[in-house]
């Protein structure tokens, strides 16, 4: 009882002083010494009243906030993550309902600190369910917890307040991708932009990082790859070589993206960070053999599903057709420059067989149709000669034009 005892005056000296600092170490559920004051008192008798305990010690609303606190450090103590997660819920409703009302934001990071502990224990929560033959569902309403968060930092007049924001944005991001609810987060990309947010380069550079990641995923989902290789691109470039998983994470998705656009990765970047699934899709396509991109995108298929790149990849076919078509004209521009700018479908479709990935004339005008319809070949395909017309300038516009 004493060390509890002792733990709530710390915590009554950090409230009276506006210590933020002080106050966050101690709302820390990691806080070993936190953490044995209360499962200790609890020990000594179940029958404890927190709630009169925290009254005796601590000035409104902070009693209620430690009130909450408590019983989720016993709860965790006990391996009772459900109970932890409801206990972490009031502790934060309790701090938002006082922080709102705050004049400065001194109590921020012990805040940052509550919503870290919340999303950590919906998702403990959740596997405890699900191991319990139980529907989970804690993680969703973690995304509403700090949505209310979010409301009450971003919309303010105290600037200070809006220092969490992003980091909120990113937290609201990595819970809305875990349960696929990937429309929600089109709300927080538009409110980031609205000049009413604090400028980005304000925030640390992890926040940035993580923020760009997952836009620019986002774009490739919605097939805007031009956005998707700006954030991405961003977000690798600026993240610290300390991390090679995450760079390596991001590279998953930005050198799919690279490829369509017609940028190829070096070998040396591939070995680098051990992304040999690569190594035969970027050989495929930069050489245009269909069949050999259909054995690679086949073999590390379960991997590039699990990645969640297996459909972009998939585009890729496009790219390696039009690959193939290119050199297929180049061949017949050689042997006839008289109608350099006339390609003969039976002899792409003899180019298809060679490599492996062969089709019937029909599809084979199929294939060009779309090609020309996507802006990857410019001209037009008289049906009738089985010929494909292509346009005397540009007939091959850039992949990052298209």
């Amino acid at each position: 009882m004493a060390a509890l005892g002792n733990y709530l005056d710390a915590a009554s000296a950090a409230v009276r002083a506006r210590d933020g600092a002080a106050l966050a170490r101690l709302l820390d559920v990691t806080n070993s010494d936190a953490s044995r004051a209360v499962t200790s008192c609890l020990a000594e008798n179940r029958e404890v009243n927190l709630g009169s305990l925290c009254q005796q010690k601590l000035p409104q609303p902070y009693d209620e906030v430690f009130a909450h606190h408590c019983q989720c450090l016993g709860a965790i103590g006990e391996g009772r993550f459900e109970d932890a997660f409801a206990a972490v819920t009031a502790t934060t409703q309790a701090f938002v309902k006082d922080f709102k009302l705050q004049e400065t934001a001194w109590s921020l990071d012990a805040l940052v600190h509550v919503v870290k502990a919340a999303k950590e224990l919906a998702t403990r929560a959740d596997a405890a369910l699900v191991a319990a033959g139980k529907k989970a569902g804690k993680l969703h309403d973690a995304g509403a917890l700090l949505m209310l968060v979010y409301r009450n930092t971003a919309n303010t007049s105290v600037t200070e307040k809006k220092r969490a924001s992003l980091f909120l944005v990113v937290s609201l991001f990595k819970i809305y991708f875990k349960l696929n609810t990937l429309h929600l987060c089109k709300n927080l990309i538009a409110a980031v932009n609205l000049p009413t947010f604090p400028a980005f380069e304000t925030f640390p550079s992890s926040q940035k990082v993580t923020y760009s990641y997952y836009v620019g995923r986002l774009a490739v989902f919605d097939d805007d790859y031009h956005r998707a290789e700006k954030h991405l691109s961003y977000a690798f470039a600026h993240c610290s070589n300390k991390h090679p998983t995450n760079k390596k994470l991001t590279l998953r998705y930005l050198i799919p993206i690279k490829l369509i656009l017609g940028k190829k990765p070096t070998t040396h970047l591939l070995d680098k960070y051990e992304l040999h699934e690569y190594k035969t899709v970027v050989d495929a396509v930069r050489k245009g053999n269909v069949a050999q991109l259909n054995t690679a995108l086949q073999k590390h298929q379960v991997t590039f599903i699990m990645q969640g790149t297996f459909l972009v990849l998939e585009k890729l076919r496009a790219v390696a057709l039009r690959t193939l078509f290119q050199k297929t004209h180049a061949f017949c521009a050689r042997q006839n420059p008289q109608k350099a700018n006339q390609v003969s479908l039976l002899l792409f479709a003899k180019a298809l067989t060679w490599c492996g990935a062969g089709m019937d004339i029909d599809e084979v005008e199929c294939v060009v149709a779309n090609l020309i319809y996507r802006k990857f070949i410019k001209g037009y395909i008289s049906h009738k000669s089985r010929i494909v017309v292509l346009a005397k300038n540009d007939a091959f516009p850039s992949l990052g034009s298209s």
